[in-house]
């Protein structure tokens, strides 16, 4: 590949200029840089092939070890149907807003974002057109108003499910269960995904925020959760969250909210049980002693909240592919509970819905046998006028069912306020 080094453009920018009027591009959006992570943002165009479909195969078929990240790099999403090659285990039919379960491409030209350094890298495939660059400005685009906003799981369904899973709890058959409510809708028109995701972004930055074209259907991210990161050497690292305040206005009460996160028994139960289910499905590629839970309950605040995580490390066996350890993970521990197959029968039978992306993972396998892949979470997925998101939560055995309702409006707030929705409308649906 051709490699060109270009003055700073915001990545936002640059998205807006050169992707707008295309039909299939990526965006990987470092939001927030964090102490471990966000340091580069990812703008790739000119695609050159895709995979989708409802397995694993088509990508492992696709996936090189021996060349440099970004050339033969793939990105895209994992849906969390994909457990289904996995488990034996029902499959829900419904859905909303029909995707493949994975779906990847490879592109012939890749802007990466330096953050600290303010520089941007230009790789391209000989053949692909280097960039006009600087970009010129986009013009400012509006965005439709909501015309509905509904979901086939009330909220007095929501509470009661809670009550289910605690009882559940009770009866020994699993730990932790994390029950998710879909919310579908529809604008007034077409909207633009760049614009609103730009919105998203100003609302609720992540640092593995990502903006997914795919002809007529955008995946639009936020996500702060880091599901599995492998590097060329092996070393295989995840940072799970389970914990959540929201921020407050006032910065008294801010710190207090945080310092009360931090010491919060059932927050802590609920991270480490997670924390355990990822040391077991790490241990399943790594190399034997090698996995640690190197930093545990960390909090890290956010625009609308805070969020408690953990570290786990491994060293990745030889011969396991680096898509064969994602797999071993795979669905993201955080979004199922524990034990994992257990409780992914329960919110299977229960939330009557497919989850599709949302649940599993995004992000980008590189040609060096790399990855980074965050959970799928506070996203929207649109399709022409019409959008869907999720929110969820762990419950665990003293959950309170009305504390878990206003913990996923507070997951919902960035969401909400990017789409103009009051987040009153959510609560009365």
């Amino acid at each position: 590949m051709i490699t060109d080094v270009l003055p700073w453009v915001s990545p936002l920018e640059a998205a807006a200029a050169l992707a707008h009027d295309e039909p299939c591009w990526a965006l990987l959006h470092s939001g927030q840089q964090l102490e471990h992570t966000g340091r580069y943002s990812i703008l790739a165009l000119a695609p050159r092939e895709t995979v989708s479909g409802d397995d694993f195969a088509p990508l492992a078929a696709k996936l090189t070890r021996d060349k440099a990240a970004l050339e033969n790099a793939w990105i895209g999403y994992l849906g969390y149907e994909l457990l289904h090659r996995l488990e034996a285990l029902p499959r829900e039919s419904r859905e909303y807003i029909a995707l493949p379960d994975l779906w990847f491409a490879r592109f012939g030209l890749i802007l990466r974002f330096d953050h600290h350094e303010k520089a941007v890298a230009c790789l391209r495939e000989a053949d692909v057109p280097a960039p006009a660059w600087p970009p010129a400005p986009a013009p400012a685009r509006a965005l439709p108003a909501v015309k509905s906003l509904t979901s086939p799981m009330t909220r007095e369904r929501y509470l009661a499910l809670v009550s289910e899973t605690r009882d559940a709890i009770a009866r020994g058959d699993f730990y932790q269960a994390n029950i998710t409510r879909k919310f579908t809708g529809e604008f007034t028109a077409a909207t633009d995904a760049l614009a609103l995701f730009g919105r998203l972004s100003e609302a609720s930055p992540g640092a593995y925020s990502a903006c997914i074209r795919m002809h007529d259907t955008c995946i639009l991210s936020s996500s702060p959760e880091r599901f599995l990161a492998v590097d060329a050497g092996g070393k295989m690292e995840s940072r799970p969250i389970k914990g959540t305040a929201p921020r407050l206005a006032d910065p008294a009460q801010d710190a207090l909210a945080r310092a009360q996160l931090a010491i919060s028994e059932k927050d802590r139960a609920e991270n480490l049980m997670i924390v355990d289910l990822m040391r077991n499905d790490l241990a399943r590629s790594c190399e034997p002693g090698s996995v640690r839970a190197g930093r545990l309950f960390d909090v890290s605040s956010y625009a609308t909240l805070h969020h408690m995580d953990s570290t786990i490390t491994g060293r990745k066996r030889a011969g396991v592919t680096t898509l064969g350890a994602v797999e071993a993970c795979f669905p993201p521990g955080s979004m199922t509970g524990a034990p994992k197959y257990r409780a992914m029968q329960w919110c299977l039978a229960h939330e009557g819905i497919r989850r599709g992306v949302y649940s599993g993972a995004l992000g980008i396998f590189g040609g060096d046998g790399s990855c980074d892949l965050s959970v799928v979470i506070r996203t929207l997925v649109i399709e022409g006028s019409r959008f869907e998101f999720q929110v969820g939560g762990g419950i665990v055995a003293d959950s309170d069912p009305h504390k878990e309702w206003q913990e996923t409006m507070t997951k919902a707030r960035g969401i909400l306020k990017a789409l103009g929705v009051d987040a009153e409308v959510l609560e009365k649906i």
